[in-house]
């Protein structure tokens, strides 16, 4: 009996082999976002999914899918999962911009550079400069320099690396700093112990520091006075 029944199961399945096939191969044609995305829009990931869609739940590429979303200057990683009958679950991981890179470019927490479009609305982030290639040096600077800083309330808002291997910074929008090529974190911190025995009303007029120099700090204000601080 149950020999039967199997026998005749297997005929029906062989009879209706195509119809179940195309069942169980069923277009893909919905998109289940998994997350929120901040720098992409919903038409620019349709519209490198829209070649893909349609096509069947078992032949859908997957990898090819998630390979044309990472070619996104926006997209750091994606993660695309086929959910039956039809539906492709989307999770996209987005570029977190740290600052820019030259005036073209953008870095993110890795040092990775990523060029997007639109970049005059990113004016606000920290601006990175230096040889070819010193992207993830320059960086790692600009981290360990910023945990020094910020205690003291002065922001880093650009960093460069010169082809000497000199280094230079702006603060706060206004001060900038030449540190040379050595010692920079120390000759840094000398700087912020002078800052903040400043009265606001003075140091808020600093222009130009030079900390090139052994035992001392030579300072410019808006003023366009030079003062020269020996500190042993």
């Amino acid at each position: 009996m149950l020999a039967a029944l199997l026998v005749c199961v297997a005929l029906v399945t062989v009879q209706n082999r195509a119809d179940i096939s195309e069942f169980l191969n069923r277009s893909i044609s919905k998109v289940r976002i998994e997350n929120q995305w901040q720098r992409i829009s919903e038409a620019e990931v349709g519209k490198v999914l829209a070649p893909f869609m349609g096509n069947g739940f078992f032949d859908f590429d997957v990898l090819e899918a998630k390979e044309a979303l990472e070619l996104h200057p926006w997209i750091l990683k994606a993660s695309v999962t086929r959910v039956w009958p039809g539906t492709l679950s989307l999770h996209l991981t987005e570029q977190v911009a740290i600052a820019r890179w030259g005036n073209e470019q953008l870095l993110n927490q890795y040092g990775d550079i990523f060029q997007p479009e639109r970049l005059l609305e990113l004016n606000s982030l920290p601006l990175l400069t230096g040889p070819k290639d010193s992207q993830e040096v320059v960086m790692l600077q600009y981290q360990k320099l910023n945990q020094i800083l910020f205690p003291a309330g002065l922001r880093l808002s650009g960093l460069g690396l010169s082809k000497r291997g000199s280094w230079d910074y702006l603060l706060n929008e206004q001060m900038q700093v030449a540190a040379g090529r050595d010692d920079v974190f120390e000759k840094t911190q000398r700087f912020i112990d002078f800052y903040l025995l400043q009265p606001f009303e003075k140091s808020s007029q600093f222009l130009s520091i030079d900390l090139r120099y052994g035992n001392g700090i030579a300072v410019r204000d808006a003023g366009s006075s030079f003062t020269g601080v020996a500190i042993r």
